[in-house]
């Protein structure tokens, strides 16, 4: 239960700075921030690398239920 609450407050985080990044302008947004990470050859395995990791375990929490 607390895994999904953390996942839920990253959420929130992420939400809350896309929304401040647009309002403001000072910042980047996440799509900014996205394509300049994949512009860059080993950012660009990083950010897939977490993106599998993140997406695989909630995958694996939210599908696969044991027998």
């Amino acid at each position: 239960m607390i895994g999904v609450g953390l996942w839920a407050a990253i959420a929130s985080c992420a939400v809350l700075l896309e929304l401040l990044a647009r309002r403001t302008g000072r910042w980047s947004t996440l799509g900014e921030l996205g394509r300049r990470l994949a512009s860059h050859r080993l950012l660009a395995l990083c950010l897939l690398v977490f993106w599998a990791f993140a997406g695989w375990h909630l995958f694996s929490r939210y599908t696969i239920h044991p027998v």
